[in-house]
């Protein structure tokens, strides 16, 4: 039989997951509301992007949030890598940019137009599957060439004497002619709201649909029909194909008869003859071995580079990011951590879980004390930094406080679920001070009674509430002009054995430590010290065989190290 305390236990969950339920369709009703509202709003593609996506949302049928908020522009020829842990929503935004996966909420531009309600088929993308996802039935040549049999393109219409035939575009008169329609239509909403940024952009693009028209009227150009490409042009696209990827001894195999690789080039080879705008791969290498996806990065940045393409490329292998990408985007729990090059996310990553998740072996932490321009580790052990870090440290307590009771203020005053209890407890309230009957009285009471405990459980069951009061609540109480708690991060390699010290920064004193592991991984070794009460990872060259037990004497690159703030986890500097 259940206890009085597990009942209540019992209850206090039920109210949770209703409220958060509530709290699920809430937030995905009124993101479904403004995005039927936001369609109807003229789309303006920004200029300097190749792809755009500008708020972009995902929430399943089911209420549940796959992806925050994501922005990104993406410029031509770029290679673009989402990187991140399992389930952290790199997939999802990139089958919504192949129109796989339907925008919940946001604008999707690709090449200067809005790609959110466009087929996948027209949004001129190719993709490669983590799957390869191979027909078994056809050979390696029918794989490539299937997507370009089915397939029409805009082709030049010739006549019977091989001239290309001229005519008035009235199809493309038309288009223009309903696109200035809706343009107008636009155009009077947005002077009836005073929209003057708006109406000047509309005005523009109404002129320029004119002098489109005018001159279509008036010229004849030449003929464009869809039509499938001949036989010859297939062929010579999938022999190019596979020259590239040293595949055409394959071309009459079937995918059974193949390695990973080799079938990895194949789902590779598909993609290239498309010619396409946008290459997007999840994943390509995660089935092969580790030698095989070393060699195949290297295919794949040199395809790149030949194609002039611009691709997005999905791992959760930090390696494949920092030595493939561009740009990298680090994601997690479905939003965006940071967005930089390779160089910028390893010198100067945003928090501690880009700072764990990129470099191999990870960032040594410590949570330290930092008082006046020293750190304090938690054995008593003391590190002298430069003043900077004492600088930025208070100047990070003194602005980010405020920040966070701007966004708490601004999460109560849209926290519905909440205030709903509120307004309900209020009310009672006020008629219980009118009320003069006893036994009213006793039942306002006890329904308030009732309303209140659920409002608490509510209040309580909210992650990101607790989280910003909380953390006001600890930076109220941190003394900037006192000792503050944060954590300390160094890079392995940014620790120097004694006498191959390899830096012109500020170095620690110099610590002589016991080694209670060491890696050889040929020309270095990963060393495992304690230090402070707890490990530390050290990066040294192997120029002599060292063996456990040994004491190894080492400096820390201060002018490399890290200080993170301990409640947002943010680096300081």
């Amino acid at each position: 039989m259940a206890t009085a305390e597990q009942k209540l236990e019992k209850r206090n969950e039920k109210i949770k997951q209703k409220a958060l339920e509530k709290q699920r369709i809430r937030i995905h009703d009124r993101m479904n509301a403004y995005e039927k509202k936001h369609k109807r709003e003229r789309k303006i593609a920004p200029k300097d992007s190749f792809i755009s996506l500008q708020h972009i949302n995902k929430i399943y049928d089911n209420h549940v949030q796959a992806v925050f908020d994501f922005n990104l522009e993406i410029k031509k020829h770029e290679f673009i890598v989402f990187v991140g842990p399992s389930g952290c929503g790199k997939s999802t935004t990139l089958r919504m940019i192949a129109g796989l996966e339907d925008i919940t909420s946001g604008d999707l531009y690709i090449d200067k137009t809005y790609a959110n309600e466009l087929e996948p088929k027209n949004r001129d993308i190719a993709m490669v599957f983590q799957s390869y996802a191979l027909y078994p039935h056809m050979s390696v040549f029918g794989n490539m060439a299937f997507g370009l049999k089915i397939r029409k393109v805009p082709r030049v219409v010739y006549d019977k004497e091989g001239n290309e035939v001229k005519e008035i575009a009235k199809g493309l008169i038309r288009d223009y002619k309903r696109e200035k329609n809706k343009l107008t239509k636009f155009l009077a909403e947005a002077q009836k709201e005073n929209k003057e940024e708006q109406i000047k952009l509309l005005n523009e693009a109404i002129k320029e649909l004119d002098e489109k028209i005018e001159y279509l009227s008036t010229h004849e150009v030449t003929k464009i029909r869809n039509q499938h490409l001949p036989k010859e042009e297939i062929e010579k696209r999938v022999t190019e194909a596979s020259e590239i990827l040293q595949i055409k001894e394959y071309l009459s195999r079937k995918p059974k008869a193949l390695s990973g690789g080799q079938c990895q080039r194949v789902a590779l080879g598909r993609a290239i003859v498309r010619n396409a705008k946008v290459f997007l791969m999840d994943e390509p290498l995660s089935n092969l071995d580790a030698k095989l996806r070393v060699s195949m990065r290297s295919e794949i940045i040199k395809l790149h580079n030949k194609l002039n393409a611009t691709t997005i490329y999905v791992t959760h292998d930090q390696t494949e990011a920092m030595t493939m990408a561009t740009r990298i985007v680090v994601m997690n729990k479905g939003y965006i951590q940071q967005i930089g090059t390779p160089i910028e996310i390893y010198n100067h990553p945003a928090n501690i879980f880009v700072a764990t998740f990129i470099g191999s072996p990870a960032m040594n932490l410590y949570e330290v004390e930092l008082d006046v321009d020293s750190i304090v580790f938690e054995n008593g052990l003391k590190i002298k930094l430069p003043h900077e870090f004492s600088l930025a440290s208070t100047k990070f307590f003194e602005e980010y406080p405020i920040e966070l009771e701007k966004e708490l203020a601004e999460y109560e005053e849209n926290f519905a679920e909440r205030n709903e209890l509120r307004d309900k407890i209020n009310h009672l309230r006020e008629v219980l001070a009118k009320q003069n009957k006893d036994l009213v009285k006793n039942l306002i009471n006890k329904e308030i009674e009732k309303l209140t405990h659920e409002l608490n459980v509510v209040e309580n069951s909210d992650e990101k509430r607790n989280y910003l009061i909380n953390a006001i609540k600890e930076y109220k109480e941190t003394n900037v002009n006192t000792k503050r708690k944060l954590v300390f991060g160094i890079r392995p390699e940014d620790i120097y054995q004694e006498g191959h010290v390899d830096t012109e920064g500020t170095l620690s004193q110099k610590f002589d430590l016991d080694i209670s592991v060491a890696e050889l991984l040929g020309n270095e070794y990963f060393l495992h010290c304690d230090f402070a009460n707890k490990e530390i990872v050290a990066k040294v060259t192997a120029k002599k065989l060292i063996n456990v037990d040994e004491k190894v004497s080492i400096y820390l690159d201060l002018s490399k190290a890290h200080l993170f703030d301990k409640i947002s986890t943010k680096l300081i500097k």
